[in-house]
């Protein structure tokens, strides 16, 4: 079971190319679908969604493309999930207008509010890694590998 579709993983994946690039130069659609494997229409489609929300901007001109419109330390996964599934829940249906009937408190009652517990630990897990923390486990996995003899 995986609560990231491939869109989100793909958005993820693009996010963290962009942040690994130096913030001064753009970078092409075309050569972070190449370095992460990402079909480039699908590609497109994410980095508008991703300019949407204001999370990375587009230079035109030639040396143009894509970088980030703030830095990786302020942008937050749960600021790509939202921009690019235009929702911060990942599985739980469940909104603050359909709260739970308390007054019948049942089996359904007992799995909203597991469902509830679940995406309330996601969803702070989430808010507080950023982007720089995703660069920064990818920067340590490149050293570590390294290092390791036949690689």
């Amino acid at each position: 079971m995986s609560f990231f579709n491939s869109k989100l993983r793909y958005a993820l994946c693009a996010a963290i190319d962009l942040a690994m690039q130096p913030s001064h130069e753009a970078c092409q659609s075309r050569e972070i679908a190449t370095r992460q494997n990402i079909p480039g229409p699908y590609l497109d489609q994410i980095l508008a969604s991703l300019k949407g929300a204001g999370l990375i901007r587009s230079v035109r001109g030639a040396g143009g493309g894509y970088n980030l419109a703030r830095s990786a330390e302020k942008i937050s996964v749960a600021d790509i999930v939202q921009a690019v599934l235009r929702t911060d829940r990942l599985f739980s249906s469940y909104s603050e207008e359909e709260p739970p009937n308390l007054d019948t408190p049942g089996v359904t009652w007992i799995v909203r509010d597991f469902e509830e517990q679940v995406e309330l630990i996601i969803s702070q897990r989430l808010t507080t890694t950023t982007l720089a923390d995703l660069v920064r486990r990818k920067v340590d996995l490149d050293d570590s590998l390294s290092i390791m003899p036949a690689i």
